[in-house]
């Protein structure tokens, strides 16, 4: 594996050619082994990693920091900072740049904020989540497909659904699919509220033109499209398009979790609608956390508000997909999550030089 990466940022997998987004997947296969057989990782001693997130975080930020300890490098997870109170992100950045070796970066903005950042320090930057992408996840994902079905390079030519709200992660999910060389349909309501944006169209349509000419990317509202899917995924309902002049709204109001429940029930993931792609080895994935039912604050929130059956069933048994479903898939999901420490390691290491 030649590794092209070294000193790089790693901000939106669109900045990668597939054969480097190929040798981050090889690498993390590796080193899951490597860590699996009991393997000393401490190839970076003396490193150091900085992550600052504006987002609250379980995964993204346990895999950094695990991986950090298993490669033998210093991880400080920034709290109490000056940063963009009383002193300029530049300025910040700037003192980051003479004490580490690696910048995370968690931001509630675009992800041109963090090539903004990134030409403002001489060391890599990683996105760990913005508006517009979030690059490890995809990554993990990818890991996880090619596991799911039996080895490395196994993606090429599989078939992709993203069902549900459509308005937010299909754009991730549409880069990825192209990187891999697979197809990839976004099945939502046919409204506005929750379709594709017409420039994360245009996104998906220029990386299916570059990496998978072959392939095809398809947008509809019907069900019947998902004959002959390998793998469905899905998201939380609370996004909007952007083209509505809303972004995410607020997680403790109401209407922000059911308002649109009786457009979106229908593409709600269940076994059921998983038996519509007459493929006795589908699989569905969830990149977490997922409101699968009412054992949390919200959920127990919602059912103190609950205004309807319909609502009552989608807070206590799932609201972009199933418990049941969820359940029945569980053994992925949590491999997907557990991947999220390997592939973060593969960044890491890559960018660092490894």
């Amino acid at each position: 594996m030649n590794n092209s990466l070294r000193g790089r940022d790693y901000i939106n997998i669109h900045d990668l050619s597939s054969e480097d987004f190929r040798y981050l997947i090889d690498l993390a296969w590796n080193l899951k082994a490597q860590k699996k057989s009991g393997v000393d990782q401490r190839y970076f001693p003396g490193k150091n990693v900085l992550a600052n997130f504006e987002w609250g975080s379980t995964r993204t930020r346990c895999a950094f920091e695990t991986s950090c300890n298993d490669l033998g490098m210093g991880f400080t997870y920034l709290t109490n900072s000056h940063m963009g109170d009383c002193e300029t992100v530049k300025d910040a950045m700037r003192v980051f740049n003479g004490m580490y070796d690696l910048i995370v970066y968690r931001a509630q903005k675009d992800e041109q904020f963090l090539y903004d950042v990134a030409d403002l320090v001489d060391i890599p930057v990683i996105n760990a989540l913005t508006l517009g992408d979030h690059p490890t996840q995809m990554l993990a994902d990818a890991l996880t497909m090619e596991e799911q079905w039996g080895g490395l390079r196994t993606s090429r030519g599989k078939k992709m659904a993203f069902v549900g709200n459509c308005a937010g992660a299909p754009v991730w999910y549409g880069r990825l699919c192209a990187m891999l060389d697979m197809d990839f349909l976004a099945i939502g309501p046919d409204d506005l509220r929750h379709q594709m944006c017409k420039e994360m169209i245009e996104e998906v349509e220029a990386c299916y033109a570059k990496y998978a000419p072959n392939r095809t990317f398809t947008i509809t509202s019907d069900l019947d499209a998902l004959d002959g899917v390998d793998v469905i995924v899905t998201e939380e309902w609370r996004y909007i398009n952007p083209e509505c002049g809303e972004e995410v709204l607020d997680p403790d109001d109401y209407n922000s979790w059911l308002g649109d429940a009786e457009s979106l029930y229908p593409y709600r993931v269940t076994s059921e609608l998983c038996k519509r792609t007459n493929n006795p080895d589908i699989f569905c994935m969830h990149e977490l956390p997922s409101v699968h039912n009412a054992d949390h604050r919200v959920g127990k929130m919602l059912l103190d508000q609950c205004k309807n059956d319909l609502h009552r069933e989608i807070i206590t048994e799932g609201f972009e997909i199933a418990d049941e479903c969820f359940e029945a898939n569980a053994s992925v999901i949590f491999r997907e999550a557990e991947n999220r420490q390997h592939t973060i390691k593969a960044v890491m290491c890559a960018l660092l030089g490894l």
